[in-house]
């Protein structure tokens, strides 16, 4: 066979693999199986990227989130996966370009003649130069590249939704904390007013005004709000514990001063259920390794087929080093191998891949509906949830007017201390329960934050990631 017909039918097996080579990937999802809108709609702001940082205006949050942000060893783990992939993407990247290997070898011989009783020294030296390259004639060596490629960016996408449950997660911490401190202030704004009552029932006992119940009812009361006490402060060292684990610090190292809920200034924009494909990074990642394993069942196909590998080796040799290049030879070489028999393990192999594509498509689709649930689960949350405030704040006015009148005519001894007591422990709860479904509200505004999801800038990826420092 010569040269040229050996080309010939290597360009004819190329054109007709990039033909064959058309792989058709089905629509995971269509924006007509969708909802057009939320159940709630809010302002159109876009949603922020950084979700303490932006909503919150405290400096200290954006300390504690800094701190994670290098700390936290699941993100530091996220990190170092996504450095694995890069690798991985980078060697499958080289198979698309030849080898190219050089070897020197120098010798010394030593022959001895029988005859002549004498022996010499040989020197030899030998320059090698070797090639081979597997030519993509089915587009495997291709779809490997794109599925690592692929594999690449989902890791990427997993480490920017592990930072925005990490940034909500810490935000959630230090509103807990808060919520603690100010219910702790309450508390303490409440033991001493009842123990001032106290102080003033016991006068009047002992003026024979009132009986000994007046006294241990009161007493009773603040003997309760006291032993509330431990649990506020038990609550706010195990939420400091916890944002210690967040942050990779020891929670003796952070620092929260700030005493009062911060303000909710703009609320998200929840746009349309569309919107969560581009702005959810859980959801991009998905649809990443969906792209990755339809790669994977095409090159699980091409294993079936013939493949094609040139090689090419030069060589010069001479017992001189100033003589090494005035003789030498080259052979080119071409290899076709291809399946005959495996017991279907193949064909198997690719029924494999087919069935990890289904199950990747579903599990894509599952976290897109996943993801609509829970925006709108935070939607609802956040509009009954301030519904609920504005009627117990109501509660509370009205219980604070029945608590001045019960004690107005208890001191006219108009009605005995029952109605006081009553009206008092109800104000003093409603006051801790609005401190606490405060918190909850919040809580629901950065679930909202969380749900709509966002994309971080890219200069501060490429530094979180440590690309910067390659």
């Amino acid at each position: 066979m010569t040269f040229k017909t050996f080309a010939l039918i290597t360009l004819l097996i190329i054109t007709s693999g990039c033909a064959y080579f058309q792989s058709i990937t089905p629509k995971a999802i269509s924006k007509n199986e969708l909802p057009g809108h939320y159940s709630f709609a809010i302002s159109k702001k876009k949603p922020g990227l950084f979700l303490g940082i932006q909503s919150f205006d405290d400096n200290e949050l954006r300390q504690l989130i800094a701190s994670a942000m290098k700390n936290n060893f699941t993100l530091n783990s996220e990190r170092a996966q996504y450095m694995q992939a890069k690798a991985q993407a980078m060697i499958l990247g080289a198979l698309k370009y030849p080898r190219v290997n050089a070897s020197l070898e120098p010798s010394l011989s030593k022959t001895r003649s029988n005859l002549s009783g004498t022996s010499s020294w040989i020197n030899q030296f030998s320059l090698g130069l070797m090639s081979s390259f597997e030519m993509d004639l089915w587009g495997r060596i291709r779809a490997q590249k794109r599925q690592a490629e692929y594999q690449l960016n989902a890791v990427e996408l997993d480490y920017q939704a592990a930072m925005i449950s990490l940034i909500a997660e810490i935000t959630l911490c230090w509103v807990d904390i808060i919520s603690q401190r100010i219910q702790q202030d309450l508390l303490q704004k409440q033991l001493t007013t009842n123990g001032m009552y106290l102080k003033l029932i016991r006068l009047r006992f002992q003026k024979g005004m009132v009986g000994s119940l007046d006294v241990y009812q009161q007493q009773q009361v603040v003997e309760s709000i006291a032993s509330q006490l431990p649990l506020i402060k038990k609550q706010e060292r195990l939420r400091y514990n916890q944002l210690g684990l967040l942050c990779g610090a020891p929670q003796s190292n952070l620092t929260i001063s700030r005493n009062k809920f911060p303000t909710i200034k703009d609320l998200p924009s929840a746009g349309i259920p569309s919107d969560l494909l581009s702005n959810r990074p859980d959801i991009q990642a998905s649809w990443n390794r969906l792209q990755a394993s339809y790669k994977n069942v095409w090159v699980s196909k091409t294993q079936q087929l013939p493949s094609l590998t040139l090689s090419a080796t030069g060589n010069f040799e001479s017992n001189k080093i100033s003589s090494l290049f005035d003789a030498w030879f080259v052979r080119l070489a071409g290899q076709f191998t291809t399946p005959l028999f495996d017991a279907g393990r193949l064909h198997a192999e690719t029924q494999l891949s087919k069935a990890k594509a289904q199950a990747q498509l579903i599990q894509y689709r599952r976290i897109v509906f996943n993801a609509i649930r829970e925006v709108e689960d935070a939607l609802t949350q956040k509009h009954y949830q301030d519904l609920h405030l504005k009627a117990l704040k109501q509660e509370q006015q009205t219980a604070q007017k029945a608590l001045d009148e019960s004690r107005n005519r208890y001191q006219k001894g108009l009605s005995s201390y029952l109605p006081v007591l009553t009206h008092t422990l109800s104000v003093q709860r409603l006051e801790r329960e609005i401190i606490q479904q405060t918190a909850q509200y919040v809580h629901y505004h950065v679930y909202l934050y969380r749900a709509l999801g966002g994309q971080f800038p890219l200069s501060y990826l490429n530094y979180s990631l440590g690309e910067e420092n390659e």
